[in-house]
């Protein structure tokens, strides 16, 4: 039959003559099923009609296959008979003798279909021993034995016990003969269409809704693989009918009928409870089953038309493909014995194909048993390693897999397929997907962003263990694991709360499956606080408690991001708000875009880019550069095979921190560590043998031999005494060095005219060398005396004991370690080299966010780790100096960007398409620093603005970036202020210190200023200029302040994205001219003052005090009042109660009395005349010249 470009199975068919007779066949062959369209599918289940559906689709490979009706089904439950008294008889005495909690029996994944097909044979023998004649129906007897099971109060061990009962009943009686027979020319029929008499097939349920677009319950029942010869296949057939009733299917449908009974309470809509009732009625059970032809597959896998976890549809082609592949048969992954290689192809606008590909850990795979059936067998370490799937065969599956979404309408679909030993792709399996098919469809253009919140009741009643910053909203709950640090990322589970005394991006991995944050360090802009909010899970940091984080290790307790407390236990919690619908946000002048990091989210939040004024205004690298999880400089040491020399340098220089540990302990008497120096010295020197060897000479010797032995032996302890002497100096290097070079130089006296030595002078260079070498020939020479030996043992177990205590040996341990980690990281990961490794992870990681945000702008950061941060990755703390202030230190462009993030940013852009994606330069402290990398992309990596549309941006951050606004805007393409470090710095505030918080504050007029000379020169140079730090996310004042003063873009987390559009759109709706900026700031800080009295009890001043000039002075005046009565009770014991409530009330009131009563005009006049403008109307005009060009 030729094959249809395109299936249209939605399309009911009327009937005929010829449809009703195929309607009464008990076998149906795809052709069949095509025939009598969608209503075939109550007859033959989901995986056979979709199995016919793609079977007919254009350039589908499908095997041959066929669908034995749920006729075939109902005639095996309306025509066998069982006796009942028989079966309840054996099934209660076998079933009580099995003891359910046994180990054994529970880790065996095959026992309860064992038990049950004994249990059908010893029926079936003891119905014929009795010689009675089986009188009751087998429906009838099913229908008895499952009533009420639904709604039944039973245990699991009751409920399954009914289970085993109606299994056993069913296979217990003999199939039907027209049964027994269609299920053997079902199978001689696939035989005869493959030319093999003894084809291998797999018996699949198909039940009916099963793998249907509103249902998914694939896998309930049984599947049986590998099935060879008729009666197999007959046996299988039955095996698949008694499945139809296994536990797992009839819990699914008791499962169902409750929820719509609660569902029915809760709304009152009886109707609900009834449609359920009738729709999952186990007593209305009906089984089809598809029987196919078996592919012996290399590769195996699944692949959806859409990211499985997010929807995402890949660019406006709807292209993407997702793909799971491991070898051997799907099962391995479908059941998810492995974790196998996920891909994501897609298109670039030329047509030409994207393969993203992630690594899995293939280190098994299920193959045919030659006996029949399969088993499961090792994949060696190197074929684990390799990539499942080749580039090319990636591209062959993804292209079936839209003509299969094609020929579906475009709906997103799961499928199963395999390749062959030749090379054939086969399509085994397809299925329209549930969850994200049925939220397009009922929400098109929704976003659900829902969240948690603690039940405010209990609450209330429960035990608050800390308290500290509620750094992003919403509540989770969990096990607290505590972390030292990221290489402890293996005690995090999902659903875990991760605690830890700050984060950084190397603890990412652990933050994505965590419930929950906990940091004791950090302000609303750390790691820890930004990074949460990205994520959308709940945390609390700035806590000062390490102690009491430390010893929550492993304590349930619930986390309130939004109230910032941290409760013992796991309260109630229940959903809030949060869903987006795109569809209704109002448009904005200003484009409203997203601070983005984690790719699972971009891919979630794809669908915002049908909004017309969205953009990326900030894509962070760090984490990505967390996914790499090494130094880029140790993947280059590694590379080079430089490492090993890297890593020796570094245990030496810890050895000797160690060493130092050591002598100052021993200083203080902290370790007494005593040996015989004076043995230990002869041993060294030769000396004690010499002397030994003249004691034990011959005792007949005359009086003058006698003297002179005596002088000779004088004159030995005169030698030791002198290289005691040496030893002596220097004797606690001989007390803590393991280094027996480092003993010989000291004792033999070396060490003293080594220091006399100038290495620059050839004859001083050539003694060293010589020194050395007798040093070296020494060692070896009395490396095994046993006073030697004695000591370095001493020496070695001293040293492990304080290493231990002091976390050196860890340290020494890890940094030993270092090289075979990265080798094991690259190889796991699929690479061959190190910068391989960075370079295609960086690169796919970014074409994935340009294929999320498809047609719009995305400003790609590069790396600003500091210092400390990058120490955190593997092999870091190699190469970092430890800053006493990292956020001062060597960061931003002072570092210079990594020539492999570049290759990595041209790839993304180049071969994998996104051509949407931009540069930002972040912490580009002067001019020089700017126009020296802007020369350096342009000349070196011929990265060049206005070339393939590519815009360079700078991060205006810093104080000299706005002060010198004019210079540096005319270097790039526009800015991207950066309020986090703006603030930070012209504040002169670690923004990670919990204790300058309340001086941080993107507010502040000076911070202000700073932030609309970025916003007005910009405009002037005709240049855009975006938003993309907190104070956006975090201020309704600044959201508004940004829009006036005509803002291009401002970027926000994805938390706070909806109200920001609106609020924008709010204020834009009062079109307020520049001009009044400052009248406006003036008004929002006077209302926003006057709301914060009425909530702390000051509302009656504001009936007198109506202007802010009137509220400073009666500020004033209270705050004069609190300090005559604190200076009172000084040195009195009221004096700690008057100090706390004078500084309560100057840190409730001082810095909003301020900025109600701030020349806001005089400030926005003075920014607008910094950027060159004379007047408002100039800038007005610039204004919308830019919106024009940028809009």
């Amino acid at each position: 039959m030729a094959k249809s470009p395109a299936a249209k199975p939605a399309q009911p068919k009327p009937k005929t003559a010829a449809s009703e007779s195929i309607q009464k066949k008990l076998v149906l062959t795809g052709a069949d099923i095509v025939q009598l369209g969608p209503e075939a599918e109550l007859l033959v289940g989901g995986k056979n009609y979709n199995t016919a559906l793609i079977s007919q689709i254009e350039g589908i490979q499908a095997p041959h296959f066929r669908a034995v009706s749920s006729l075939a089904f109902h005639r095996v439950l309306e025509e066998t008979k069982v006796n009942g008294r028989v079966v309840r008889s054996v099934v209660d005495r076998e079933y009580g003798r099995i003891d359910w909690n046994d180990p054994e029996i529970n880790q065996d994944p095959d026992f309860l279909q064992k038990f049950v097909r004994q249990l059908g044979k010893q029926i079936h023998l003891a119905a014929q021993a009795e010689g009675e004649q089986s009188h009751t129906k087998l429906r009838t007897f099913i229908n008895n034995v499952v009533e009420g099971f639904a709604t039944s109060p039973e245990g699991i061990d009751q409920l399954r016990k009914r289970s085993v009962m109606v299994q056993a009943a069913i296979l217990s009686v003999t199939l039907p003969t027209e049964v027994d027979e269609a299920v053997r020319s079902a199978y001689r029929a696939i035989c005869k269409e493959n030319e093999d008499d003894m084809t291998p097939v797999a018996v699949r349920s198909s039940a009916a809704g099963e793998d249907s677009r509103k249902k998914a319950f694939a896998g309930l029942q049984d599947t049986y693989l590998n099935m060879v010869g008729e009666d197999k296949v007959v046996e299988a057939y039955h095996w698949d009918c008694s499945s139809a009733y296994n536990l797992r299917s009839m819990t699914y449908r008791r499962e169902a009928i409750l929820d719509a009974l609660a569902k029915a309470e809760e709304t009152g809509d009886e109707s609900i409870a009834t449609t359920a009732k009738e729709e999952w009625a186990i007593e209305h059970t009906s089984l089809s089953v598809c029987m196919m032809q078996m592919i012996n597959p290399v590769i195996s896998g699944t692949a959806f038309s859409a990211d499985t976890a997010t929807g995402c549809r890949g660019t406006d082609r709807k292209d993407l493909v997702s793909i799971d592949a491991s070898y051997g048969l799907g099962e391995a992954v479908v059941g998810g014995k492995v974790t196998p290689d996920k891909l994501y192809v897609f298109q670039r606008d030329d047509g030409g194909e994207v393969v993203i590909r992630q690594m899995g850990c293939k280190d098994m795979r299920i193959v045919y048993d030659e006996r029949g059936g399969t088993r499961e067998e090792k994949v060696s370490e190197l074929e684990a390693l390799r990539w499942a799937l080749s580039l090319s065969q990636a591209e062959r599956v993804a292209e079936g897999v839209r003509a299969v979404s094609k020929a579906y309408g475009g709906i997103i679909m799961d499928t199963e397929f395999c390749i062959d030993a030749k090379d054939r792709l086969w399509f085994v399996q397809a299925r329209p997907e549930t969850r994200w098919n049925e939220d397009l469809e009922l929400h098109p253009s929704t976003i659900f962003m829902r969240r948690r919140e603690v039940d405010a009741k209990a609450a209330a009643e429960a035990e608050v263990l800390v308290e500290g910053n509620g750094a992003s909203r919403g509540a989770g709950q969990g096990t607290v694991r505590f972390l030292r640090s990221a290489l402890e990322l293996n005690k995090i589970a999902k659903g875990d709360v991760l605690a830890a005394e700050r984060t950084d991006p190397d603890m990412v991995p652990g933050m994505r499956v965590a419930s929950a944050i906990m940091a004791d360090v950090g302000g609303d802009t750390s790691h820890a606080a930004i990074t949460s909010r990205e994520l959308g899970i709940a945390a609390v940091i700035g806590i000062q408690r390490l102690d009491v984080l430390r010893a929550l290790d492993g304590v349930e307790v619930t986390v309130d991001g939004t109230r910032g407390r941290v409760f013992r236990g796991l309260l109630p919690l229940h959903q809030v708000g949060g869903e987006m619908d795109v569809a209704k946000l109002p448009p904005t002048k200003t484009k409203v875009g997203l601070v983005l990091a984690d790719v699972g989210q971009a891919l979630f939040l794809s669908r915002l880019r049908n909004f017309p004024q969205f953009e990326v205004g900030l894509l962070r690298a760090e984490f990505m550069l967390g996914n790499i999880g090494v130094h880029p400089q140790a993947l280059e040491a590694f590379d080079k095979g430089e490492l090993e020399g890297v890593v020796r340098t570094k245990l030496k220089e810890l050895e000797n921190r160690l060493s130092k540990v050591l002598r100052e302990q021993m200083a203080t008497g902290l370790i007494v560590f005593n040996f015989n120096l004076r043995e230990y010295v002869g041993e060294v020197t030769g000396l004690a043998a010499e002397v030994d060897a003249l004691a034990d000479a011959d005792k007949s010797l005359s009086a003058e031999e006698v003297l002179l032995q005596h002088r000779k032996m004088r004159e030995l302890d005169h030698k030791i005494d002198q290289h005691m002497e040496l030893a002596s100096r220097r004797i606690e290097v001989l007390k803590t060095s393991p280094d027996l070079a480092d003993h010989v130089r000291i004792i033999m006296g070396y060490d003293d005219e080594l220091a006399l030595l100038n290495p620059a002078d050839p004859e001083a260079a050539k003694r060293m060398a010589e020194i050395e070498a007798a040093v070296e020939a020494h060692v070896h020479r009395i490396e095994d005396l046993p006073a030697v030996t004695r000591l370095r043992d001493n020496i070695r177990h001293l040293r492990e004991e304080v290493g231990l205590r002091t976390g050196l040996k860890k340290e020494m341990d890890d940094v030993r370690n270092l090289p075979e980690k990265i080798r094991a990281l690259i190889k796991s990961r699929g690479f061959r080299t190190g910068k391989e490794h960075y370079v295609q992870t960086l690169a796919q990681n970014l074409a994935l966010f340009a294929m999320a945000f498809y047609g719009k702008p995305i400003t790609y950061r590069t790396t600003d780790f500091k210092s400390n941060e990058y120490r955190n990755l593997l092999g870091g703390n190699l190469f970092e100096h430890v800053e006493d202030n990292p956020m001062l230190g060597y960061r931003g462009v002072s570092r210079n960007i990594h020539d492999w993030e570049i290759e990595a940013f041209k790839l993304a852009r180049g071969v994998y398409g996104g051509n949407n994606l931009r540069l930002m330069l972040p912490f580009v402290r002067t001019l020089e620093e700017a126009r020296s990398m802007r020369s350096y992309l342009e000349q070196v990596h011929k990265l060049k603005s206005g070339q393939d549309g590519l815009k360079i941006i700078l991060m205006s951050e810093l104080p000299s970036n706005a002060i010198l606004a004019k210079q540096f805007i005319s270097e790039f393409d526009g800015f991207s202020i950066g309020s986090n470090d703006m603030t930070q710095m012209v504040l002169a505030t670690d923004r990670d210190n919990a204790r300058l918080s309340h001086i941080y504050d993107e507010e502040d007029p000076a911070v202000v200023w700073a932030i609309l000379v970025s916003i007005f020169t910009g405009l002037k140079y005709g240049k855009k200029v975006g938003f993309c730090g907190q104070g956006v996310s975090n201020s309704l004042i600044l959201r508004g302040l940004v829009a006036i003063a005509g803002i291009t873009s401002a970027s926000v987390v994805p938390d706070t994205y909806y109200q920001t559009v609106f609020d924008i759109a709010a204020v834009e709706g009062e079109n307020i001219p520049t001009s009044q900026l400052g009248a406006w700031l003036g008004q929002q800080h006077h209302k926003r003052l006057a709301d914060l009295m009425e909530r702390n009890g000051y509302g009656h001043i504001l009936k007198k005090y109506k202007e802010p000039q009137d509220i400073q002075e009666w500020y004033e005046g209270e705050l004069q009042r609190r300090h005559e009565q604190f200076r009172e009770h000084l040195d009195t014991p009221k004096e700690d109660f008057y100090r706390a409530d004078l500084q309560s009330f100057r840190s409730t009131f001082h810095k909003p009395v301020i900025y109600a009563t701030w020349n806001w005009d005089e400030t926005v006049l003075d920014a607008l005349h910094h950027s060159g403008f004379a007047d408002f109307d100039e800038q007005a005009k610039a204004m919308e010249i830019s919106r024009q060009l940028n809009g």
